[in-house]
């Protein structure tokens, strides 16, 4: 059964309807297992506590490297990305947020009304996986302060970013990852492998910022010389200004030696024991993990973030195929999702 992503709490709660109130959410392989718990009794505040922080999920993936080889161990994602996909579903901060938040106080929240130049920003390859306009609130759609002004007023997309982000390296043999991880890995081919998903992840949240939000497109090649010589040009010759966003120090340097406003975005190391959120922050969380892990088994439900047949149309919806392993529960889901499909055409 297909959910999309902003569906995804429909499956929770037709778990708490059938008595299930603590969600285990474990990657298929026993040797990997438990990746956190859900405590989903109270829907508005939801307990998120980890089995594995980032540095034991590191550990288990090096044992995985040992047993099955390089290349099922390529295939799970590392410690730092797991961290980064908890930053994008907004249950962890990125570590340096405060300094972004003053950058953004001093050379963002243009007033137009007041003849301020307006600002585009621009989102480097390394951060384009981890929804930034929505983690940093700077989303014009969405964000503004008491004054009715946004932190930017649209994007700037390069093109040579969509390149870096649009490469294909897919699974055409999944014997080895089935024997290592369990049978439900056949279904993964001819899908993006392992970091691949990643990229992917990056590739349709640029093509949603280009055709869903006020952005510009910017011609450039490859490669971080000329993608912020673009920027650059594009800086000087419209009646715009860029800010960039980057995790890499040297994109950074080079854009500010450029003359164009940068910031560097840090990630944490770790992460805590347990959290607090909504059950409408989880579908981020379980959309993205399903994603890069490529299979996450809950009870009574296996949840397919790629599998095969899974097309551009499924991506672009954020869809994640959904294996009931209980018949009440997909008789609960297909019921509320057909209620939310009929609301939502009729709107």
């Amino acid at each position: 059964m297909l959910l999309e992503r902003t569906h995804i709490t429909h499956l929770l709660n037709a778990l708490y309807t059938e008595g299930v109130t603590t969600v285990s959410i474990k990657h298929p392989c026993d040797d990997i297992g438990e990746l956190f718990r859900l405590d989903i009794s109270d829907p508005v505040e939801t307990t998120v506590r980890f089995t594995q922080g980032a540095l034991t999920y590191q550990d288990t993936r090096e044992e995985i490297h040992t047993a099955y080889g390089e290349r099922v161990y390529n295939d799970l994602p590392d410690a730092e990305t797991y961290v980064r996909a908890l930053v994008a579903a907004g249950l962890i901060d990125v570590e340096n947020a405060d300094d972004v938040e003053t950058f953004f106080r001093r050379h963002g929240y243009p007033d137009l009304d007041a003849g301020h130049e307006p600002i585009a920003l621009g989102i480097d390859t390394n951060l384009m996986a981890w929804r930034i306009p929505e983690v940093l609130e700077l989303d014009p759609t969405t964000y503004s302060d008491s004054g009715g002004r946004s932190p930017v007023n649209g994007f700037a997309l390069a093109t040579g970013i969509h390149d870096e982000l649009n490469w294909h390296y897919n699974h055409y043999e999944t014997r080895s990852l089935e024997d290592a991880f369990g049978p439900e890995f056949a279904r993964l081919d001819d899908q993006p492998a392992g970091s691949n998903r990643e990229g992917f992840l990056g590739l349709y949240e640029y093509r949603q910022l280009r055709d869903h939000r006020y952005a510009d497109t910017i011609e450039s090649e490859k490669g971080d010389e000329s993608i912020v010589e673009a920027y650059a040009d594009y800086d000087a010759n419209n009646r715009k200004r860029v800010i960039l966003l980057s995790n890499d120090y040297g994109f950074v340097e080079r854009a500010r030696d450029a003359g164009v406003l940068a910031q560097h975005v840090s990630f944490p190391v770790d992460i805590p024991r347990k959290v607090s959120v909504t059950w409408d922050e989880l579908h981020d969380l379980l959309y993205i993990l399903a994603v890069l892990f490529g299979v996450l088994e809950l009870p009574k439900v296996t949840l397919y973030g790629v599998w095969n047949g899974k097309t551009g149309d499924d991506w672009q919806r954020r869809r994640v195929d959904v294996d009931c392993r209980s018949d009440r529960v997909e008789e609960k889901l297909q019921r509320d999702r057909a209620i939310t499909s009929e609301y939502e055409m009729s709107r």
